[in-house]
């Protein structure tokens, strides 16, 4: 074609030419680098942290590619968030964790971060999902988390164990009807102690027998015993209890070797110990949602991918009888028609 005698622009910089319509230079990187920026923001890094942390192993630093990788993560995120659930799980956990955020103003303020973990069928713990919320929960948000689990497929749950939250007892019955609710019996001594001081002496003995009756029937007994030593010194608390004692006995519905996994929200409450630390190391607060969910994405697929090489040995020994409360629950028929399409 012979010559094209092409003028190209260029702009100085420093010793060196480059023309000005070609966007910045990018350097390659191997996966080892992307990895190390992944671990250090699994682990709570600063932007400042990092760079130091990369000047201090001789390494570069580029807020691009940190920024890249964050929306990178953050895509994965998104799709993880909108992906298929399991049908059928035995239990499903709920619980808050509650931090302070730096709002699109620079103000800090409160917010709750709800975390759903599921133990399924083969015994694997799963997570389900997470949801930040401004301020408390309501109907309204419980309405738009369970939705959001429906949605994504989840439609036969054997047992819900979460704290008391407002207007959750209620709107989980219309999503869920024939799914039992467990209130988690760890936080109700941990409040019965503050609330009761020397008293809880006496309640406490009775907790103690609850957790270990061999019936549902044996552990309404002391149950009873239970609100009468409350009655005589706080009459509205001891009411309230009593509206929501099937929701604290709920485990003992199950059998033994497996009350201890489902009587408490201590399943996710590990997870509430990575957020404080993460809290912590980013100095008090998170400075934004989005930093927020991408820190929170990693840690949880680190841990979800750990969980499933291993099922909780005491659930694995007893599927047998998990699927016949199952069949019980949902109606052993349609129950079994649904499984056998598997």
């Amino acid at each position: 074609m012979g010559d094209l005698n092409l003028k190209v622009p260029r702009v100085r910089y420093g010793n060196t030419f480059r023309p000005s319509l070609l966007p910045e230079k990018w350097k390659r990187v191997d996966k080892d680098y992307e990895n190390l920026l992944v671990a250090l923001l699994a682990n709570g890094y600063t932007r400042a942290r990092i760079k130091n942390t990369l000047e201090g192993l001789n390494l570069p630093y580029s807020e691009e590619s940190i920024e890249d990788l964050v929306n990178l993560i953050y895509d994965h995120l998104q799709f993880y968030k909108d992906s298929t659930l399991e049908e059928e799980m035995f239990a499903v956990f709920i619980d808050a964790y509650h931090g302070k955020l730096r709002d699109e103003e620079g103000k800090v303020k409160d917010i709750s971060i709800y975390v759903s973990v599921g133990i399924n069928m083969e015994g694997h713990k799963t997570i389900i999902g997470w949801w930040v919320k401004r301020g408390r929960e309501n109907k309204a948000f419980w309405a738009e988390v369970l939705q959001d689990i429906v949605s994504r497929g989840l439609s036969r749950v054997g047992i819900f164990v979460t704290d008391d939250f407002s207007g959750l007892r209620g709107i989980l019955r219309q999503y869920f009807p024939l799914s039992d609710h467990q209130l988690c019996f760890v936080h109700l001594q941990r409040n019965l102690r503050r609330e009761f001081g020397e008293t809880y002496k006496e309640i406490k003995v009775e907790l103690k027998k609850i957790k270990d009756s061999y019936t549902k029937e044996e552990a309404e007994g002391y149950w009873s015993r239970l609100i009468e030593i409350v009655r005589k010194i706080k009459p509205k608390r001891a009411k309230e209890l009593e509206e929501k004692k099937d929701n604290y006995l709920a485990f003992t519905q199950y059998p033994e070797e497996i009350r201890k996994y489902i009587y408490t929200t201590n399943t996710v409450e590990s997870i509430n110990s990575g957020l404080e630390l993460m809290r912590m190391e980013l100095g008090g607060y998170f400075p934004s949602i989005k930093s927020l969910e991408v820190n929170l994405f990693i840690q949880l697929s680190n841990l979800n991918d750990r969980w499933m090489r291993k099922p909780i040995g005491v659930i694995r020994g007893n599927l047998y009888r998990i699927h016949q409360l199952m069949n019980i629950k949902f109606g052993a028929q349609d129950y079994a028609l649904d499984r056998s399409d598997d």
